[in-house]
């Protein structure tokens, strides 16, 4: 039989192309209905295909265009901070290659076990939302963990773009964003069938999911900046450029800018001010200099929690990400990272790769030829307001992590720097992940971010007040109040017990 190559070409075709709609659906574009599309056309496709083999590599098509798509993003963070485009197109580019190649694998792994089910509807149904469930949870996974866009992360914003109710997203209190994952696949395998049944029981699902957030979004008035008696916090975004802020006479002038933003005058005193990640360029414990300024800067008014880099001096030095509380100049309780960027903060396995006939010494990607250590103390920190679970940059985008700390605090803060996705879609999806992790513990999040976009978010997930990307400027917002233990939180307490 000869081939049929309008066939073949709208078959490999379809694949990238839907894959990309599955991109469409997560921040910024917060465009959900595109992604049920994405997943009925790969199913669809799947389910077309004459043999297995046919099927993977149709799936392995949908799954790059997605990977691709959702991470082009990273060679422009190469760049940013190495200025080298060999850099860029050589390291990022085989990142994107490599991480895609590595959720287009998950993919492929969920059609092979659910390819010999694909003749009984409601077998195949359940091996496929198990299968992404389970490789889902593999992506959680620390230290070397990437759970950058789960399936249920879609709904992290409404439709459109709204992210002042996500109404959606409210199931997430009950069981994370897996949760969310699970549903949504189940709503793209509905949909897959081309059955009206299944397309009325996916909008008897979807509206029961709605109708769910609904009803624990009107339990509460939505959050306002107006005086609640709650003591002030002060999120600060000083959109400057670190390249040379660790320089030894630089950084004096970038500390004395940001405290200059930071101390901004305001009709109210906050009790809390929060810097982002490396908000402060000293090793506090060794700069009684720069923490004097930090005393005179704030007194004994407020309480100061940035991020700054920490030394614990030794025979080898060991240096740390840390997020630390000063009270009057000096430094009250620290929380070192746990869950470190690789190949950003640490290369792992550095001494085997040094080891080999390489052109030049291994550099992070913040060209620094020095890793971070891993930290291992818990992140709960003290504050006069109460005590704050301490997340690093990208910690805040595992699930796991977040809820097996969650105990005993009264609210969430993250401090990022996320100048290296300026002007593209990673800074947007960064913020929509971190806010599920409030909807999922029902604690508040304050997150600062050096070039932003830096949010207070309330228990449900709602936005309080934000500060736009590429700006200077303060957030004093009454800190919102924690929500009740969700049914997430109060499942890894009993777990932790």
């Amino acid at each position: 039989m000869p081939m049929n190559w309008g066939r073949v070409f709208s078959v490999t075709a379809l694949a990238p192309a839907s894959g990309v709609l599955l991109t469409l659906s997560f921040a910024p574009f917060h465009l959900w209905p595109l992604g049920l599309v994405a997943l009925a056309l790969w199913l669809c496709g799947v389910q077309a295909a004459p043999n297995l083999r046919a099927a993977l590599n149709f799936t392995l098509l949908w799954g790059m265009a997605h990977g691709v798509s959702a991470l082009y993003w990273l060679p422009w963070a190469f760049w940013h901070d190495s200025g080298s485009l060999v850099a860029a197109l050589g390291g990022g580019g085989l990142a994107v290659l490599g991480l895609a190649l590595w959720v287009a694998l998950g993919y492929v792994l969920v059609v092979t076990m659910a390819w010999r089910f694909r003749t009984n509807p409601w077998a195949y149904g359940v091996v496929v939302v198990v299968g992404i469930l389970v490789v889902e949870t593999l992506r959680n996974l620390t230290p070397y963990g990437f759970p950058w866009l789960p399936l249920g992360a879609v709904w992290a914003g409404d439709v459109w773009g709204n992210t002042q109710a996500p109404t959606l997203a409210q199931l997430a209190s009950v069981g994370s964003v897996q949760l969310l994952t699970g549903v949504f696949i189940m709503l793209g395998v509905l949909v897959a069938t081309l059955k009206p049944r299944a397309w009325l029981a996916a909008a008897l699902v979807l509206a029961g999911t709605w109708g769910f957030g609904a009803w624990r979004l009107q339990a509460s008035p939505p959050p306002s900046l107006a005086n609640t008696g709650q003591p002030v916090v002060r999120v600060v975004q000083p959109n400057l450029s670190g390249q040379h802020k660790w320089d030894e006479q630089r950084r004096w002038q970038f500390l004395n800018a940001t405290l200059n933003i930071a101390t901004s005058p305001s009709m109210v005193t906050p009790s809390l001010v929060i810097l982002p990640e490396t908000g402060v360029p000293f090793f506090l414990a060794q700069a009684p200099e720069a923490r004097r300024w930090l005393a005179m800067a704030f007194g004994g008014s407020s309480t100061l929690i940035t991020g700054s880099v920490r030394r614990e001096e030794g025979v080898k030095p060991q240096f740390y990400n840390s997020l630390q509380v000063i009270d009057n100049g000096e430094v009250t309780a620290s929380y070192d990272k746990h869950l470190l960027v690789p190949f950003g903060e640490f290369i792992p396995l550095r001494s085997l790769l040094e080891a080999l006939p390489l052109p030049s010494q291994l550099r992070t990607l913040s060209q620094s030829r020095l890793d971070f250590t891993h930290g291992v103390a818990a992140p709960l920190l003290a504050t006069p307001v109460g005590n704050a679970l301490g997340l690093i940059c990208y910690e805040g985008i595992f699930p796991l992590f977040v809820a097996q700390h969650a105990a005993g605090a009264n609210f969430l803060v993250n401090v990022t720097n996320d100048a290296w996705f300026t002007g593209t879609t990673a800074l947007y999806q960064h913020a929509a992940l971190q806010r599920l992790r409030s909807i999922e513990t029902g604690l508040p999040l304050l997150r600062s971010a050096n070039t932003g976009i830096s949010l207070v978010i309330d228990g449900y997930g709602r936005q309080v007040a934000a500060l736009a990307p590429n700006t200077a400027g303060v957030l004093d917002v009454p800190l919102p109040q924690a929500l009740p233990a969700t049914g997430w939180r109060k499942f890894w307490r009993a777990v932790d017990y």
